[in-house]
């Protein structure tokens, strides 16, 4: 079975107002034409398919948790303005 290698890239831009200078891309690279390093430079080395996808659905899995929280802190936010309106004439 195939392996694959991911790797994450640094290129200096993004916002100029951020904090951070940079931003991060991530590769994919079947190990079978990896040219690169990967014991030294790959972020996660070693990977089958089948690891692969266990690592997209927990990403999946944590960017809906995070969007989740963020719709019940507006939600939040929404009921004491509401609640404000209700009490002040």
């Amino acid at each position: 079975m195939e392996t694959y290698n991911i790797y994450m890239d640094e290129t200096p831009g993004g916002d100029e107002d951020a904090e951070e200078g940079y931003e991060v891309e991530f590769r994919v690279v079947p190990n079978s034409s990896d040219d690169g390093n990967p014991a030294d430079n790959a972020v996660l080395a070693g990977l089958d398919l089948v690891d692969l996808i266990n690592l997209r659905d927990a990403i999946q899995q944590e960017i809906d948790n995070y969007a989740l929280q963020a719709l019940e802190a507006e939600a939040g936010d929404d009921d004491v303005v509401a609640a404000d309106d209700e009490i002040m004439p």
